[in-house]
């Protein structure tokens, strides 16, 4: 049996996820991390992405929407902006957002707006990925 680490999953909203896993695969702006028992204490900021989670032999996938990661003795922290279990992602929502997010992009003038828009498309394409690559 391998060995296990105490995860947490905690959003704005509520905490997603506490259980002892076996390894966490997820996306930070660096590039994909795994996570495993005893890994060396880090933080790091989440890019949004899929998270994988080893349990008892199993596959658990979640959409992040960005946030940070804290590994420490203890525990394994992901506080994200959203996370969402592939079995709860909207996947017809999220390609009505993705195209909305496209009609808004065509008619935004100031950087800003652009750059916020352009995190809501990714944020919406992500998840069509994600529902799609695992379905």
């Amino acid at each position: 049996m391998a060995a296990t680490f105490r995860l947490q999953i905690v959003t704005p909203q509520e905490t997603i996820l506490d259980t002892e896993v076996e390894m966490v695969v997820l996306r930070t702006t660096e590039g994909d991390m795994g996570i495993l028992a005893n890994h060396i204490p880090l933080v790091a900021e989440l890019a949004i992405g899929e998270m994988k989670i080893k349990s008892e032999g199993k596959d658990e996938i979640y959409y992040v929407s960005g946030g940070f990661l804290e590994v420490s003795r203890e525990k394994t922290l992901v506080l994200a902006d959203e996370a969402i279990s592939l079995e709860n992602l909207d996947v017809e929502r999220a390609k009505r957002d993705a195209e909305i997010a496209k009609q808004k992009l065509l008619k935004l003038k100031e950087e800003k707006d652009i750059a916020s828009m352009e995190k809501t498309l990714q944020e919406a394409l992500t998840k069509v990925k994600i529902v799609e690559r695992h379905m």
